[in-house]
């Protein structure tokens, strides 16, 4: 019997952590023209704002058009229904589960706005919250959040959405940080509360961790999948050019051997990043689609106009040319889509033996690594392949106690106890 039944555990952790992912919508709808910064005393008018509902279905699974609602409808709607109104104080604050001061406290907000459920109910014949599996939130600045219904549906461990039009004092307006509408999702993480909100995209799609057959370490991947992209950086008192180096998702996806994917299939990536409000490493993970990742790269160095080239922070870094802020993922430790992935050994060093990460003699279980992709198998062999493409075939019960390390710039695999193969890529052997 398979025992891939471990990986329930790991779906759990995914779950309480799982939001978005930089998904690129297509907007249908002509954007309204910005209600320009008002001057002193100047009221703001901002009623013809919109916010577009995409992918509604009844309860039937019959399809519906777009709605469209003007911030003028959502404000008359929080005025006419006193019980619909959504009012967090500074008595009693909204707050974002992983988000708090340097003194370890959660971080308050205050706001106004109305539960999307409820304007769903109100205008359109759509199906109950709960008959969808992910939202994609998409901003004015192109920022977008894929959620999981595990954030969004309150019978499911998530919070209600709102859509705030008032955000800590400031009535938003195109003109704020936060744009005119905000989503907002108390006592979850922060990274769905999608500012300068005009877009939301339904699905009835079940996002879950995904099972992997095959993945390739980032070290080993050659030279021939580099690219590199120039960007202008602007903001200071002189714009200045900044290039960054790193493997390019596209070339991977053209090989096919490394990544497999088509334009319907969607990424999960998985970082082992810093936490500076807490000071410590935690798992972030996040969705993104083709159109998004196939134009980014997991990063390692960057060149300041013609300075030395340098090491990023953090990295590998997932990012790309036309990333809107926010969208970047630090400490990449695994990007998979449909059942491959690339891994970082350097990250899952730091994630499995955290006390040795960098020690000559740092090492860690090749089956927790495994497990975490969804790899576990007892029924079936694993073929460890070498970075000079010889593929060694290691039964389940060798993997139970082989052990992944480094040696110079490579990584190896230890199996039998003093076995060794130096690891360019490991494949499920499913008979």
């Amino acid at each position: 019997m398979s025992k891939k039944f471990f990986s329930v555990l790991f779906v759990v952790m995914l779950i309480l952590t799982l939001s978005v992912g930089f998904v690129a919508c297509g907007d249908k709808t002509p954007a309204p023209t910005p209600t320009p910064a008002p001057s002193s005393g100047e009221p703001i008018n901002d009623d013809e704002y919109t916010l577009t509902l995409r992918g509604l279905q009844k309860a039937d699974k019959t399809e519906l058009d777009d709605v469209v609602l003007t911030k003028a409808q959502i404000k008359q709607f929080y005025n006419d229904n006193e019980d619909k109104r959504v009012i967090y104080t500074e008595e009693s604050p909204c707050v974002a589960s992983d988000k708090t001061d340097d003194d370890g406290n959660l971080i308050p907000h205050t706001l106004k706005g109305v539960y999307l459920e409820d304007l769903m109910a109100e205008f359109s014949e759509s199906a109950a919250i709960s008959a969808y599996g992910s939202l994609k939130l998409c901003g004015k600045d192109g920022y977008v959040s894929l959620v999981t219904a595990d954030v969004f549906d309150s019978t499911n461990h998530g919070s209600k959405m709102v859509v705030a039009f008032e955000y800590d004092g400031v009535v938003l307006n195109e003109s704020e940080r936060s744009g005119a509408l905000r989503a907002i999702f108390p006592d979850q993480i922060a990274n769905p509360w999608a500012k300068k909100l005009s877009i939301i995209e339904y699905s009835a799609e079940i996002l879950s961790s995904p099972s992997i057959n095959k993945f390739t370490a980032l070290e080993a991947i050659g030279s021939a999948y580099n690219g590199k992209y120039t960007i202008e950086v602007t903001g200071g008192a002189t714009p200045y050019n900044m290039t960054y180096y790193g493997i390019s998702i596209a070339k991977l996806l053209a090989d096919h051997t490394i990544l497999n994917a088509t334009t319907a299939d969607k990424m999960y990536l998985c970082a082992w990043d810093y936490v500076d409000a807490k000071e410590k490493f935690e798992q972030y993970s996040t969705w993104t689609t083709y159109d998004v990742y196939s134009a980014g790269y997991l990063l390692s160095t960057q060149q300041r106009e013609s300075e030395a080239i340098e090491a990023m922070t953090r990295k590998p870094v997932f990012d790309g040319p036309d990333f809107g802020a926010g969208m970047t993922v630090k400490n990449i430790l695994a990007i998979e889509v449909y059942k491959t992935a690339v891994v970082s050994l350097d990250t899952a060093m730091l994630r499995y033996d955290p006390d040795g990460a960098g020690a000559t003699d740092s090492k860690f279980a090749a089956s927790d690594l495994l497990r975490m992709l969804n790899m576990w198998d007892d029924e079936n062999t694993y073929t460890v392949t070498s970075v000079d493409n010889t593929p060694v075939d290691i039964t389940y019960a060798q993997m139970q106690t082989a052990k992944i390390s480094k040696d110079g710039a490579n990584y190896v695999v230890t199996y039998n106890t003093n076995q060794t193969v130096t690891l360019k890529s490991i494949e499920l052997k499913i008979s």
